[in-house]
């Protein structure tokens, strides 16, 4: 599948998915234009996890003339990226786990999208659940599962994980992507205005 329709995807499936944002968004996009380097970096740190080289590039791209135009500068880092780079990028994200689980080191952003999913309040078996899938599809595809899990909630997640496990290496990767992508638009909407 090429990059150019897992942009379409993931936007499209932004704009037809429930969305609750979480605070009102503070930065204009004008605002992004007119700010360093350093301090684009900085406001927009939250979008990538473990990626600030998304997040240079992408201020070396501007001016931006609106959201949809940032929101494309901020996936084409990824999209014009190698293979192993997207491929660290995939691996840099933490596995959707329930809360006593999941390690302390995850991000804020990551913290809240999955407690929004209920994985903070798991039983021990959904936990193990979870734990037992993560583990099957890493050794399957050598990345974490990935979900932007924004209307999702855990029954919904683990039907996910056990649909997507099925499906092909690339296919799967090109789902992980397209998945980040989702996650880059929701964070970027409770950022930007």
């Amino acid at each position: 599948m090429s990059n150019k329709w897992l942009f379409v995807g993931a936007f499209l499936s932004c704009l037809t998915a429930p969305l609750v944002l979480s605070a009102a968004p503070s930065i204009h996009v004008e605002d992004l234009n007119q700010m360093t380097q350093e301090n684009f970096e900085q406001a927009l740190q939250q979008i990538f996890e473990r990626a600030p080289w998304a997040v240079q590039q992408a201020a070396e791209k501007r001016p931006y003339k609106g959201f949809v135009d940032l929101y494309e500068g901020l996936i084409g880092s990824v999209k014009n990226s190698d293979h192993a780079t997207q491929l660290a990028l995939i691996r840099s994200h933490p596995d959707l786990a329930c809360k006593g689980i999941r390690p302390e080191d995850v991000a804020q952003h990551s913290q809240n999208e999955q407690s929004g999913a209920g994985l903070n309040q798991c039983t021990q078996q959904q936990a193990d659940q979870l734990r037992e899938l993560n583990t099957s599809y890493q050794q399957k595809f050598g990345f974490p599962f990935m979900l932007a899990v924004k209307g999702y909630n855990k029954a919904d997640i683990v039907d996910q994980m056990q649909r997507r496990i099925e499906q092909e290496p690339q296919q799967e990767f090109d789902a992980a992507l397209q998945q980040i992508y989702k996650v880059v638009m929701y964070r970027l909407l409770d950022t930007v205005k």
